[in-house]
């Protein structure tokens, strides 16, 4: 996997379609990743779930974020939109309540083993790099501890976004950087640090800390897409009106 720049935007609902995601790309943005699909959606060949897939002609390269539970499920999308895209990314994260009631999103931090086999799966059945969005941990007494990480990679996960919020701290609460750090430390595929990322000033404190060399940015990018220039610039603009 090769990115044009260390900054990557985060997928999010209802936002991160195509047309923004083409801004995002025109301001640097290095990886861009659809918003999450149902894979029980592509599975019954649900004309949203292709739609929400597609890609930009700048989108290189371009991820695919799938969300579900069934591991031959998994399977069985991942298969039919691997020629859509990059790299296939599982959603282990996202704490909406009716995601995570399907047993879907953070709820796989709760059956871990689960989220490893599904990955295991993936990696036994398509030829596409494999990545994980996933939260630090779904409750503050079950908190991802490095042997997951270390389970994760020797799985066949090719690269892991840590959003360092347990999955009850929603997007408001506070990051754990250190939790990063030290994932960071002791595993070989590539670490994303992400959570609370939306200046340059934040991202030189977030980079000190973790030692990471990538970063996802979400809600900071839908205030000012261009954050992704401010940060390949290293500096904060001043304006908006700087690149509007």
């Amino acid at each position: 996997m090769t990115f044009n720049s260390c900054y990557f935007l985060a997928p999010m609902a209802s936002y991160t379609d195509k047309p923004f995601r083409n801004i995002a790309k025109e301001y640097g943005a290095g990886l861009t990743v659809s918003e999450l699909i149902s894979i029980n959606s592509i599975c019954y060949n649900n004309p949203k779930a292709f739609f929400l897939a597609r890609r930009n002609d700048n989108e290189v390269p371009f991820a695919i974020q799938l969300f579900g539970y069934e591991i031959d499920l998994f399977v069985k999308a991942a298969q039919k939109i691997e020629p859509m895209c990059d790299i296939i990314d599982i959603n282990a994260g996202c704490p909406v309540p009716k995601v995570v009631k399907a047993k879907a999103g953070a709820y796989l931090l709760k059956e871990k083993k689960h989220l490893i086999s599904i990955i295991e799966a993936l990696k036994n059945n398509i030829k596409k790099p494999i990545s994980v969005k996933l939260r630090m941990g779904f409750e503050s007494d079950s908190i991802n501890d490095i042997q997951f990480y270390k389970d994760l990679e020797n799985a066949g996960c090719d690269l892991i976004t840590i959003h360092a919020r347990l999955r009850n701290g929603f997007y408001s609460s506070s990051v754990d950087y250190e939790h990063i750090a030290n994932v960071c430390s002791k595993l070989s595929i590539p670490i994303v640090a992400n959570g609370g990322i939306d200046s340059y000033e934040k991202l030189k404190m977030v980079k000190e800390i973790t030692g990471c060399r990538y970063f996802m940015i979400g809600q900071a990018a839908l205030k000012k897409p261009y954050i992704f220039k401010d940060l390949i610039n290293k500096q904060d603009s001043k304006k908006d009106t700087e690149y509007i």
